[in-house]
């Protein structure tokens, strides 16, 4: 049986960790023989108290009690999925928009997108209707979207098996640049100081076209990456 092994943390597939990490893992926890986990060779997830092996070959603690039997579906409140490269955890509606950990596809990453630049001109429209309170509600919305949007940008970065620091080059530095470039043409009048700026201004667009190839348009890795399994795992790509 394989040494990679996952389990589910509330909604979040963990793994893969080693045998020996997972037990150490499920000793410290209260109802460890009714956590799932999952390996290679299994064809659904399991109970920690049905697998011997996690317990050295002695008894395991009695499962929690669940009425009607317990689910994959129903312990972490999402969708497992076993395939030949490792579960899948389908991700629900907070997650998609703001998790921070896993990998996502390009269609959610889109779809994030899409949907908060939306939200953000419907409320834009609806404070400027209502003035100071509308304003006031925009800005929290607001806040909320960069958080999302940095979210799904880092798990895009880790679908391309790329850190989530990576972010930093595609918005900070064309940022960075571009304040550079608007002080450069500041502190320098005349045709130069808007020439060198123009070009720090090209550099930024360079990066803010590299980031939407990288992020909305090439697939990620195909199969597991160090970040988890493939979203598209047994689809069509």
């Amino acid at each position: 049986m394989s040494d990679a092994w996952y389990y589910a943390d509330r909604s979040e597939r963990i793994g893969p960790v080693t045998a020996s990490a997972l037990k150490a893992k499920l000793a410290g926890m209260p109802n460890a023989a009714g956590v799932y986990v999952w390996t290679a060779g299994f064809t659904d997830w399991k109970r920690a108290g049905d697998i011997p092996e996690l317990w050295g070959g002695g008894a395991a603690p009695p499962p929690p009690f669940a009425p009607g039997g317990a689910t994959m579906a129903a312990a972490s409140s999402g969708a497992y999925a076993a395939s030949s490269s490792g579960p899948y955890v389908q991700p629900n509606l907070v997650q998609i928009w703001f998790g921070f950990s896993g990998r996502i596809n390009r269609a959610k990453l889109w779809l994030v997108s899409l949907v908060n630049t939306a939200i953000v001109s419907v409320f834009a429209g609806v404070a400027y209707a209502i003035g100071t309170i509308g304003w006031v509600i925009l800005g929290l919305l607001y806040i909320a979207v960069l958080v999302s949007g940095l979210g799904i940008v880092i798990r895009r970065l880790h679908d391309r098996n790329k850190s989530g620091w990576w972010a930093l080059i595609f918005y900070a530095v064309p940022i960075a640049l571009s304040l550079v470039g608007f002080g450069i043409s500041h502190a320098i009048e005349g045709g130069v100081g808007q020439a060198i700026n123009g070009v720090f201004s090209l550099i930024s667009l360079g990066f803010y076209i590299w980031a939407f190839v990288e992020l909305g348009c090439l697939r990620g890795t195909v199969g597991d990456n160090r970040f988890g399994p493939d979203p598209l795992t047994g689809k069509d790509v």
